[in-house]
């Protein structure tokens, strides 16, 4: 389980993945517990290695020795069918966790994950108007009033920032390509849907294609009307397609034609056509 706070806030919010969650550390726990595990077989030797170990040291061989191995052997059969029983549960809720993440759960993550960005970023808001222009820590004391404070507080944000963003990567990873989410994020389109990146000032665009975020680019983003988490991954990749201009819409006739062949022209007569004069004179 991931220690990013904004990830399992997210997951909090479907009921199937909290239940599956809570009966694995339950599982867990009860495993732990148990400890190691002797087998059946080797409880049984113990007994008998026990008892001789104690003979040769001037004991005598125990009666009931049959009885004693055999409870031993009961008594390890039901430990180590627990420790199955809890292993087979354990892999079982964290196979049915990865389905889980990987299908609507997902989508329901992620829109808890995009109501907790917009209500971040309206925390944001507040003191960022109170900067009055304000575009770095030597600027807001200069201007003085409440921008120190607000550039402060603006600065404790950045990780909250970065736990929302961490958490919408790491949701939308298992619904796709790694390496493809990486690459969309690398365009900027993991910050904001339907921008015009070539329209966004070149450090903003570093934090945004980057995820190296500072007071200034948290500042930019919560102005932002189109600041988001995508539900899906097909939702972000949408967001890369190319515009190849408007589709030519005419009919193309793909009927085949035959053309017909000419016919060939008449052969040309020469003298050697004509018949000799073959008369005596």
């Amino acid at each position: 389980m991931s220690n990013n706070p904004e990830f399992r806030a997210a997951w909090s919010a479907v009921p199937d993945v909290v239940h599956a969650e809570t009966q694995l550390r339950k599982l867990e726990e009860r495993r732990r517990a148990l400890g190691d595990v002797l087998s059946p077989d080797l409880a049984r030797r113990k007994v008998f290695d026990d008892a001789v170990t104690a003979m040769r040291g001037g004991a005598e061989f125990p009666d009931g020795i049959g009885a004693r191995a055999a409870d031993a052997y009961r008594n390890a059969l039901e430990a180590e069918s627990e420790a199955l029983g809890l292993s087979e549960g354990v892999w079982s809720l964290r196979a049915h966790l990865e389905y889980l993440r990987g299908t609507d759960g997902a989508e329901a993550a992620l829109e808890a994950l995009g109501r907790r960005l917009a209500e971040f970023l309206a925390d944001v808001r507040k003191p960022a108007t109170e900067l009055n222009g304000a575009r770095s820590t030597e600027e807001a004391i200069h201007i003085g009033g409440k921008a120190p404070a607000a550039w402060k507080k603006l600065t404790e944000m950045l990780g909250t920032l970065r736990n929302i963003r961490q958490a919408q990567f790491d949701i939308l990873r298992p619904l796709g390509d790694g390496h493809r989410l990486q690459e969309l994020r690398a365009k900027g389109y993991f910050e904001a849907a339907g921008i015009a990146l070539d329209g966004v000032p070149a450090d903003i665009l570093r934090s945004m294609t980057s995820g190296h975020y500072d007071v200034r680019y948290l500042v930019c983003i919560a102005a932002l009307p189109n600041a988001w988490v995508p539900t899906s991954f097909d939702e972000l990749e949408a967001e890369d397609v190319v515009d190849c201009g408007v589709p030519d819409d005419s009919v193309i006739d793909y009927t085949l034609r035959v053309d017909r062949i000419p016919d060939p022209p008449a052969p040309k007569r020469t003298d050697a056509e004509r018949a000799p004069d073959l008369t005596l004179k």
